[in-house]
């Protein structure tokens, strides 16, 4: 089988229509871009609005969540029970197509795009649950790590809230050994020692603002104590030269930008229904 690549690329972009060159020089040191302008306010109302009648959904039938995050593992809740809907829901997979979004990712990665999945993180007012420090790239049988995330806010996220922390400059350390996480904890890998890296930077985002960052990255993000929710989408972008190591990669995948001649993906048939 081959063996995993953990190695950071660099971006060299000559041209970018979306990026400053200087952002693109922060991701390339620090492995993240935040935040960037993404939808207006009458966007992202809508986008609010549709999650807001997911969760309704599963609120009345939690069974239509993943599994995994539902009731089987009972370390997570059916707010975080949307993992790669974009197969099955249409208004998700509209969003992976979004202009905004994909101008930031094709500064970065070019333009031969495959969206590949999708997933809500939710966290209620008071919610217990953390996300440990982690790199996306560990859980994920793609190489090489060129993986880019959007973390596209839904709600207003601030460090009251949740909000997501950046460990800048991870992204270049390879793999990094981890341990099981705690029951607290929406993910199962926990890094096991984060002081070697820089002060956390807290990804404070506006609703309708989006961020990025690599797969390499070691990020997370603390309890919400608030009585505000903090709600966001992931969409995790790949250029076509990744390869997967499992066809349940490409079983989820679509091409949203360029010309994809790459033998190891597929432009699978978009959803039709919007709702659970």
């Amino acid at each position: 089988m081959m063996e995993k690549d953990y190695t950071f690329y660099p971006t060299e972009t000559e041209s970018p229509k979306f990026l400053s060159s200087a952002q693109i020089e922060h991701f390339n040191q620090h492995g993240f871009i935040s935040p960037l302008p993404g939808f207006t306010e009458e966007e992202i109302h809508k986008q609010r609005h549709y999650f807001d009648k997911l969760l309704q959904q599963l609120s009345d039938v939690p069974e239509k969540g993943d599994a995994h995050f539902s009731g089987d593992d009972k370390r997570d809740s059916i707010q975080y029970s949307l993992n790669c809907y974009h197969t099955k829901l249409r208004g998700i997979w509209e969003t992976m197509y979004a202009e905004p979004l994909l101008l930031g990712v094709r500064d970065l990665l070019g333009d031969g795009l495959v969206a590949w999945a999708t997933h809500y993180f939710c966290k209620l007012p008071g919610d217990g649950k953390a996300v440990s420090f982690h790199q996306d790239a560990s859980y994920w049988g793609l190489t090489p790590a060129k993986t880019v995330t959007v973390w596209l806010a839904l709600d207003d996220t601030d460090e009251e809230n949740g909000a997501m922390q950046f460990l800048p400059g991870s992204h270049k350390a390879g793999h990094i050994p981890w341990k099981e996480s705690s029951e607290e904890s929406v993910l199962n890998q926990q890094i096991e020692d984060i002081s070697v890296f820089e002060k956390p930077f807290s990804n404070n985002l506006k609703a309708g603002e989006f961020s990025l960052h690599s797969s390499l990255l070691v990020h997370g993000s603390p309890k919400n104590k608030s009585s505000r929710r903090r709600c966001g989408l992931t969409i995790r972008y790949a250029p076509q030269d990744v390869v997967p190591l499992s066809s349940n990669y490409s079983k989820m995948s679509y091409y949203v930008s360029g010309n994809i001649t790459a033998p190891h993906w597929q432009d699978n048939s978009p959803p039709s229904k919007y709702f659970l």
